[in-house]
């Protein structure tokens, strides 16, 4: 696969509104004993649009998103993605958590992918345990999406015969391999070289160009400027500011949003 991406302004910078709303967070806040991570947070997430996190190191990012799955159940709030909804003070039942990993694709910073299993065994398995799917038909939706990732040729190797960046788009083969509504990505190339990193931006874009609806941890501000449709800036568990990704990231309003792009981009 070509690992070169252009960064030029996302054809997806549009109005969203007309959109349906496909998750919503209501007051969902997240507590590990006396420290709280995530203070009351309030979201919407429209169809088919890209949402960049971005803030400091330990400003609750990677935790709202475990929020979201369920990874991390919320202290206090809603979750609440299409039909679904799980409010915090009474738990999230099997049945529920089963229809949320029908909804929501995950991608980590790590690739987490089983290593006594081939390609085609790691993307397949999902679809054969949770959406009932035949052998037959698995490897064949796997295949297909290998493909699209540039890795068919890497189907009946093991992850780590792949580089790094084949691994993670392996990843992210697995997760759209369920046919989720939304796909969560966290950090999913800080544990890459920058340009192993550019082959999975270029697979997110394309994604993003044919209308994914994504949530993007991440620290490549490029790709949060000119690719997502909207940037949300967070530190000390609290959402600071958010707007157009292009506004916020080149005229942030809040002095914490200021300092930290300053700080980023001088590196």
């Amino acid at each position: 696969m070509n690992a070169e991406i252009s960064f030029a302004s996302s054809s997806l910078a549009l109005d969203l509104s007309p959109q349906n709303t496909v998750l919503r967070l209501d007051g969902v806040s997240k507590r590990f004993g006396d420290i709280t991570v995530l203070k009351s947070i309030d979201f919407e997430l429209k169809s088919g649009e890209v949402v960049a996190l971005i803030g400091p190191s330990g400003s609750g990012k990677s935790t709202l998103l475990r929020c979201i799955n369920q990874l991390e159940p919320p202290t206090a709030g809603t979750v609440t993605i299409g039909d679904l909804s799980i409010d915090a003070s009474v738990g999230a039942t099997r049945a529920q958590l089963a229809g949320l990993n029908r909804k929501l694709g995950m991608v980590f910073q790590s690739f987490n992918l089983f290593p006594h299993m081939s390609v085609l065994e790691n993307v397949s398995l999902a679809q054969r345990r949770v959406l009932k799917r035949s052998r037959e038909e698995a490897d064949e939706r796997s295949m297909q999406l290998l493909e699209r990732v540039g890795l068919a040729s890497k189907a009946g190797l093991y992850p780590s015969r792949c580089s790094g960046g084949q691994q993670q788009r392996i990843a992210i083969s697995r997760a759209l391999a369920l046919d989720p509504q939304i796909m969560l990505f966290d950090e999913p190339t800080s544990a890459l070289d920058p340009e192993v990193g550019l082959e999975v931006l270029a697979v997110m874009r394309e994604l993003a160009d044919e209308g994914m609806t994504m949530m993007v941890v991440t620290h490549e501000m490029r790709f949060a400027e000119n690719v997502s449709n909207r940037v949300i800036v967070m530190a000390d568990g609290e959402i600071i500011e958010q707007g157009k990704s292009a506004q916020v990231m080149r005229s942030p309003q809040h002095p914490r949003v200021q300092q930290f792009l300053s700080a980023v981009r001088d590196r």
